[in-house]
């Protein structure tokens, strides 16, 4: 019980020190959203190692649960800095520059001097 009195406590003073140095950033848009990525993180890692250490289940439902947190976080981070959209345009555009068109059908022209 006291690590997750340590966890509880390190995100207590994560959030204080954010909310005190958040109003005195110079910074403007993505870098002023850093103190509340890191307690987002911070926040996820503690949920999940109390998922992870305290509830029981099988292990690949675990490792099924850290790939589907891992994948929400590193998308949210993404839109958090405004590097989603771009990703995720980049994305559409490779997927749809590979797209085989499919083959017309080929029409043979009648031809004049062919005896029926």
């Amino acid at each position: 019980m006291l690590p997750v009195l340590y966890l509880v406590i390190a995100l207590i003073v994560v959030a204080l020190v954010a909310r005190g140095i958040t109003p005195y950033l110079p910074a403007d848009g993505p870098i002023r959203a850093m103190p509340n990525i890191v307690l987002g993180l911070l926040a996820v890692g503690i949920v999940l190692f109390l998922i992870n250490n305290y509830i029981p289940m099988a292990q690949s439902i675990k490792a099924i649960l850290n790939i589907v947190v891992v994948v929400a976080t590193c998308v949210g981070i993404l839109k958090a800095v405004g590097l989603w959209e771009p990703i995720a345009r980049t994305w559409t555009k490779l997927i749809n520059s590979h797209k085989l068109e499919p083959p017309s059908p080929k029409v043979e022209p009648p031809s004049a001097g062919r005896p029926a």
